[in-house]
């Protein structure tokens, strides 16, 4: 589980678990990706290459990329709720390099992670997406995600206010009753 190799156009490409060796490849995909300021909140990316591999060895996260030519293009983190209240919960997170997008990749990383989430005993999967991120909305419902609801002007975004889209995923369907 959570080794998927496969073609994208002319170049192989390989999701998986992450590594810490892996550390200086997330950073630099995360930070390709909040440079272009349309995607993620942050700005730049918080974590050193050190914690950013003490995040990955943790049992109760999982990390994924998603590796062309051996360059991290993509990475999706499932954070598992900390607390007894909301152990069942997971909040999902995914970034993916320009020139890697609409070519199924998230999708194929956001499968695996559901996997994973059935796994681990998680009942029902969150994330966070802007209102303006009209293509990963529809790839997020295209896997089974469902709108919760929405913080209307949560973010402004170069002069223009932009709402926050809450998703989840069920992962225990018994919970959507």
């Amino acid at each position: 589980m959570l080794w998927k190799k496969a073609q994208e156009e002319t170049h192989d490409y390989i999701i998986r678990k992450a590594d810490p060796s892996d550390a200086a490849g997330i950073i630099s995909c995360m930070q390709s990706v909040m440079d272009e300021r349309i995607y993620l909140v942050g700005e730049y990316y918080l974590l050193s290459e050190r914690a950013e591999q003490e995040r990955i060895k943790s049992l109760d996260d999982l990390t994924l990329v998603c590796v062309i030519d051996r360059k991290v293009v993509g990475v999706l983190t499932v954070q598992r709720g900390i607390y007894r209240k909301n152990r069942h919960t997971g909040m999902l997170g995914i970034a993916i390099m320009a020139g890697h997008r609409h070519k199924g990749l998230g999708t194929r990383m956001i499968k695996e992670a559901i996997l994973w989430c059935e796994d681990q005993g998680i009942k029902k999967l969150n994330l966070e997406v802007f209102s303006t991120n009209v293509n990963a909305i529809k790839t997020y419902e295209k896997v089974g995600f469902e709108v919760e609801g929405k913080r209307r002007k949560q973010f402004l975004i170069d002069g223009q206010y932009v709402d926050d889209v809450l998703m989840t995923y069920y992962v225990d369907k018994s919970l959507k009753e």
